[in-house]
């Protein structure tokens, strides 16, 4: 037990399972689910950090790390997520046994790793984030308190801070607050989980340009159009009264919820879009989902009662 602590110690990961299943059956047996704890912003005395960028999988794109299978000889890695094998570059010619690369030792599963020459304060992905998630099933006392308390908030925003709206109830909506003279709204179902790959397509992010090679975290960086983007991320200054109009229209959800029952809410699923809408539009940022939850989630992969 003291051995699973001091990993936990070390990397600010906490797992339910110390022996991921091999097979579906095992799976599928598991009373408790496969799920993991991360604290990004833990404290680490000695994090290495590494000056070049990290060595990613051509086909998953996870990592070089120590659970990697590595062929000296023939200069190869071994992917241990999609088993991908995948050649160093020539700066990786000199490694062998004796002489391993920090991303290899046993001891660093975490590390961090900062580019040479790059200025963050240059780049357009130093401005903070904020997706706003919204419950509707709540009454409509509650709501009024709600719509004035964020117009407040956006108010006090920095204006070069990127602001995103999703509503959810029994359905989730992402709102396109990039095209203001006419409310545009993307619906998804809330008992369905959505992928970032169905995200991408759904919302029409391929319309202009190719469908980007699978593999591939998206961004303005490995392709989506910029205008793509800042139909759903917005600075706060461009997109005040776009967002201000969807919240003075915010109404209690629609559908009706038996007397004996509770409002149909997919937490989980709204929460899952937002993550996935962030990591398309802006991968590697700082981001904050700000979720304005009434009730516990009855609906979608998350339900709880």
């Amino acid at each position: 037990m003291a051995e699973f602590l001091e990993l936990e110690t070390q990397d600010g990961v906490r797992m339910p399972w110390n022996v991921l299943p091999g097979t579906k059956q095992e799976a599928s047996n598991c009373v408790v689910p496969i799920s993991a704890i991360y604290t990004p912003i833990k404290p680490f005395p000695n994090l290495p950090v590494l000056s070049y960028a990290p060595l990613r999988c051509r086909t998953c794109c996870s990592v070089l790390n120590p659970f990697s299978i590595v062929d000296f000889a023939a200069k190869i890695w071994i992917c241990p997520f999609c088993f991908q094998r995948n050649h160093f570059p020539p700066q990786y010619e000199s490694i062998s046994e004796e002489h391993l690369p920090s991303e290899l030792f046993p001891q660093y599963t975490t590390i961090e790793y900062e580019y040479p020459g790059e200025n963050p304060s240059s780049s357009s992905s130093s401005s903070p984030v904020f997706m706003f998630v919204v419950d509707t099933c709540i009454i409509e006392e509650e709501m009024a308190f709600l719509r004035s308390a964020l117009s407040q908030a956006i108010d006090l925003l920095p204006d070069n801070s990127l602001v995103g709206l999703i509503t959810f109830g029994t359905l989730v909506y992402v709102h396109e607050l990039g095209f203001g003279q006419l409310p545009k709204t993307y619906v998804f179902k809330g008992s369905k989980d959505v992928s970032k790959e169905q995200l991408l397509e759904h919302m029409s992010f391929f319309l202009k340009k190719p469908k980007l090679p699978a593999g591939v975290i998206a961004g303005s960086r490995d392709g989506l159009s910029c205008e793509s983007i800042s139909r759903f991320l917005l600075p706060a200054s461009d997109c005040g009264f776009a967002l201000n109009s969807v919240l003075e229209e915010l109404q209690k959800d629609p559908w009706q919820v038996p007397t004996d029952q509770r409002a149909t809410r997919c937490t989980s699923t709204a929460l899952s879009v937002a993550a996935c809408l962030l990591g398309a539009c802006v991968p590697g940022s700082g981001a904050r989902i700000m979720a304005f939850v009434g009730g516990p989630s009855t609906e979608g992969p998350g339900a709880i009662v």
